[in-house]
């Protein structure tokens, strides 16, 4: 399979690469005019000549098919985690997972909040949390724990899977805690004491 995707985008960039020096020549004034008349009217007039392109039209259609084919299939690729289980073929939503690693990370009372991206490529599952933590917060305390609990979490729900899980961490806030304003004392109603303010003396 490699083999064949290695054809094809070898394929691809030569006859691009052709036509763009060709684009590039013609911009130039490298090529005659007459020339370029000569070699269409030629190949109007060639039965065999136009067949020739014609293949060759679409054939160029089809590597292009083919070119987008492997990019959407490497992307998708790229969206999914997959393993064998004894009753067969299983792939996971990286986006899933990055949900999954947001909720896991609510128990950590100093993490306000928490985004994370999950790219898993090289045997190997990266993840990347930005986190926005409460001021008063022990960074390195805090982050250590945060990757703690990710890799541990991560690990346990994709337990059959060997890739190491690495994380990191960029802290992108601390946010200061909101401090609740206590309400204003209601005056008494009727029938009611009259509140009083205790007195300090000197």
């Amino acid at each position: 399979m490699k083999l064949f995707t290695w054809i094809i985008m070898g394929c691809y960039m030569v006859l691009f690469t052709a036509l763009g020096a060709g684009l590039v020549a013609f911009a130039l004034n490298w090529v005659p005019m007459e020339r370029v008349f000569a070699w269409l009217q030629t190949a109007y007039l060639d039965e065999n000549l136009r067949i020739t392109l014609g293949f060759t039209g679409a054939g160029l259609v089809l590597l292009n098919w083919l070119v987008l084919e492997l990019t959407l299939s490497k992307l998708q690729r790229q969206k999914t985690i997959a393993f064998e289980n004894p009753d067969g073929h299983v792939t996971v939503s990286l986006s899933a997972i990055e949900d999954f690693v947001r909720r896991s990370t609510h128990e950590i009372p100093e993490v306000r909040d928490l985004r994370s991206s999950v790219v898993a490529r090289k045997g190997k599952i990266q993840v990347r949390a930005r986190v926005s933590l409460w001021s008063g917060a022990n960074i390195p305390e805090v982050t250590e724990q945060v990757q703690a609990t990710i890799r541990s979490r991560v690990q346990r729900m994709l337990a059959g899977i060997e890739d190491p899980v690495l994380i990191r961490v960029h802290v992108s806030k601390i946010v200061q805690r909101e401090v609740k304003r206590q309400k204003p004392t209601e005056p008494a109603g009727p029938g009611q004491p009259p509140l009083t303010t205790p007195f300090y003396g000197s």
